[in-house]
């Protein structure tokens, strides 16, 4: 039985009962009947615009875990190449106060947060399938703005607009604020 659904332990014999000795061809219909049998209709549609999208011959190409990297990026975070990505507009360079201040604050996150960073400044999570070096973010001032403001992020641009905080722990609990709550991305 799943759900409403009663289904046959063996469709040539109804009504049939299990035993010990068929208990593991009950577990094998039941696991098939529920990953397999129940999405059926569901999966096929999904599975014909999926390959609308992407080419059959270039997907089965791949191996399932190469096609995930393709698919979502990769987990091979390299925060250093990042930060020698940086562009710096505006007032703002690699030596400005604020910004020295903004890699001490990133360095001291953890894991976690960096990502959560991430995905704050460029709308994923993941690292792109050629590496963290095709990310190119950009720093600029926030115009108009307070100690008071949080970050705000522009993800299609990997833009970082930051305030100028008078101290690294007010820097930090903006960035972290933002980044926690997805506070950066900008309303127009």
């Amino acid at each position: 039985m799943w759900g409403d659904v009663a289904v046959e332990l063996d469709p040539k014999e109804t009504g049939k009962l299990v035993t010990s000795a068929n208990k593991k061809e009950f577990v094998d219909t039941y696991v098939n009947y529920i990953f397999n049998q129940s999405v059926e209709v569901v999966f096929e549609e999904f599975r014909k615009g999926f390959f609308k999208v992407c080419d059959k011959n270039v997907v089965e190409f791949f191996q399932p875990e190469e096609l995930r990297g393709v698919m979502v990026g990769k987990e091979n975070f390299d925060w250093e190449t990042l930060k020698q990505n940086t562009v710096y507009e505006g007032e703002y360079h690699a030596g400005h106060p604020n910004i020295v201040t903004f890699w001490e604050v990133f360095e001291e996150l953890t894991e976690d947060q960096k990502k959560a960073f991430l995905l704050f400044l460029t709308g994923c999570d993941r690292v792109p399938i050629l590496g963290m070096n095709q990310i190119r973010m950009r720093v600029q001032t926030l115009l108009n703005s307070s100690q008071q403001h949080f970050p705000e992020a522009l993800t299609c641009h990997s833009l970082l607009q930051l305030p100028i905080y008078p101290s690294k722990e007010t820097l930090q609990s903006r960035l972290i604020e933002a980044v926690g709550h997805n506070r950066g991305f900008k309303n127009e």
